[in-house]
């Protein structure tokens, strides 16, 4: 195939109506069905036998599983093409081993192909989704043998075992020519149900080892194993009705397609739509959602915005933001988006998102402190945290293990590696974890195996770190404009004096009667300021 996926997805549009739509309903009257979606629109290709071909209970060719599986799929909007024109009635798994090795060209049977034939490699190459149904004419001529003879167990040994070598090649062939695409192996049902009850015991023992076995090769090749045998189990008269004909009804294969391939296929990472949707959070109670476009055959009209499971708002096609305010504070909520075209129909995979809005913070220390409101914003970012009292102890000094563990999570920085500093054991592991980021990425340094985490880290300690931390996050050294005007920071190296003039150009420190008293320690309040300026600063 030569078109782009979106092409494609649009030509399909109308090919697949075939699926769906009566021959003889006027152009005028057919409906749209296929549904928007966020997904990059998938290629189909079903390999394999007389199932996968559609051949019914009374022997004609059909709507078989693939075609009730590409129908479900289209209709979710969720793949571009659907080919089953390899699918033979009568193929052993040696025929469709010996199609791929030679490369056949066929008639395609399905939708999306720009050329009426296609080859069988580059059907495989441009698919993500692959079906294969293949070994049971491998064993049926011993399995019908077997009503008047008995089952002979030598001959279906050798054929089984060659059925699942084969098998085990054709995946391995499929990953040579498409390590990318997921490939779904049907699993045997019970085909001769009709058979005498001494037969059907030794069938189910046969058919448990079979499908064991197909389920451990096609999970080894990287393939997913999609059994069938109960799911047709379930109703006999109304899937295999005809005692002399082992293929499924059309109900029987809607069956296999919707509670067995379908929900295994969906399941798959290509409809994660997670990615679509991001969530900013406003205030404690006020929170902007966003999404990107969805894509339609025909075009979004509308995006439906649910809440906690419930229709609370319907945006145009051109709107793909939109903020709740008023929320409860300290509440999870979940916020779907599913987005609508002109016929009505609404996305089946759509992105979602869940969210706690933050509680009311509050100190009963910090009322008329002049760092409130730096205080409960470090506190609301989690930044820093109160006590067990309900204090904040603003004037408290900070210490150095402190502000290594609110540095790392301003910045969300963790690392696996440990920190080589002695005098950090005593910590909880959290701390510690902290503290080993930090010195990852370069932020604090030790001295003589020491961090020295109980002392207050003072001014130009902190300094430092903070400008070390926004070094990091630039990628470049900063480049300073002049000297801070503070007359107690000369006896300084260069690094100290650097990181301290950075801090005051940024305006995140000013300083007091043109002193910056360097080595005072830090306050827990005025530690709360220098943060948060300190992550306004990163966002500019």
């Amino acid at each position: 195939m030569q078109l782009s996926k979106k092409f494609r997805f649009l030509a399909a549009s109308v090919l697949a109506l075939q699926l769906v739509v009566p021959i003889s309903v006027n152009a005028e009257e057919q409906r749209d069905y296929i549904a928007p979606s966020w997904v990059v629109q998938a290629d189909y290709v079903a390999l394999g036998d007389s199932l996968a071909h559609g051949m019914n209970d009374v022997g004609i060719i059909g709507l078989g599983y693939t075609d009730f599986v590409a129908q479900a799929l289209q209709q979710d909007g969720f793949i571009a093409s659907y080919n089953k024109g390899f699918a033979y009635s009568g193929y052993t798994t040696k025929n469709i081993l010996e199609d791929i090795q030679n490369n056949v060209e066929k008639p395609v049977v399905g939708f999306g192909y720009q050329s009426e034939k296609v080859k069988l490699h580059t059907s495989i190459k441009e698919a993500e989704i692959i079906t294969l149904t293949a070994g049971a004419n491998d064993i049926i001529p011993i399995l019908k043998e077997s009503q008047t003879t008995g089952i002979n167990a030598a001959a279906m040994l050798k054929a089984s075992q060659e059925a699942i070598k084969n098998i085990a090649t054709i995946l391995e062939e499929v990953k040579k020519l498409n390590p990318n695409a997921q490939v779904y192996v049907m699993g045997y049902y019970n085909s001769f149900p009709y058979y005498s009850e001494d037969l059907q015991t030794q069938f189910k023992m046969l058919l448990k080892v079979m499908n064991a076995t197909i389920k451990t090769t096609a999970e080894k090749a990287g393939a997913v194993f999609v059994p069938t045998y109960d799911i047709v189990a379930k109703d006999i008269p109304s899937y295999l009705p005809n005692p002399e004909n082992i293929h499924l009804s059309e109900a029987g294969y809607l069956a296999v397609a919707n509670e067995a391939f379908l929900p295994a296929i969906k399941a798959s990472s290509l409809w994660d739509v997670s990615k679509f949707i991001q969530t900013n959070m406003k205030d404690r109670t006020t929170v902007k959602i966003s999404w990107q476009e969805a894509r339609d055959n025909i075009g979004v009209t509308s995006y439906n915005v649910y809440v906690n499971g419930k229709l609370t708002f319907t945006q145009n096609a051109e709107t793909t933001a939109i903020t709740l305010d008023n929320l409860t504070e300290n509440t999870a909520y979940t916020v779907a988006v599913k987005a609508v075209d002109a016929a009505g129909n609404e996305s089946v995979q759509s992105p979602s998102v869940t969210f706690t809005t933050k509680r009311t913070l509050s100190f009963t220390d910090i009322e008329n402190h002049w760092a409130k409101e730096y205080i409960l914003k470090a506190a609301e970012e989690g930044i820093m945290k109160g006590y067990a009292d309900g204090t904040f102890r603003p004037e408290q000094n900070v210490t150095r293990a402190q502000a290594a563990t609110m540095l790392v999570r301003s910045l969300g920085l963790t690392t696996k590696e440990q920190a080589p500093f002695s005098d950090i054991a005593s910590y909880d592991v959290g701390t510690q974890s902290e503290i080993a980021a930090a010195y990852a990425y370069g932020l604090i340094k030790g001295t003589d195996g020491n961090f020295n985490p109980g002392q207050p880290v003072t001014r130009a300690q902190l300094a430092l770190m903070i400008n070390r931390a926004y070094e990091h996050q630039q990628k470049q050294p900063y480049a300073v404009k002049g000297k801070a005007p503070f007359s107690d920071i000369a006896s300084y190296n260069e690094e100290t004096k650097h990181a301290i003039t950075m801090l005051y150009e940024q305006g995140i420190i000013i300083g007091s009667e043109g002193k910056y008293l360097p080595e005072a320690p830090t306050k827990r309040s005025h530690a709360a300021k220098i943060f948060i300026n300190f992550k306004n600063l990163l966002k500019k």
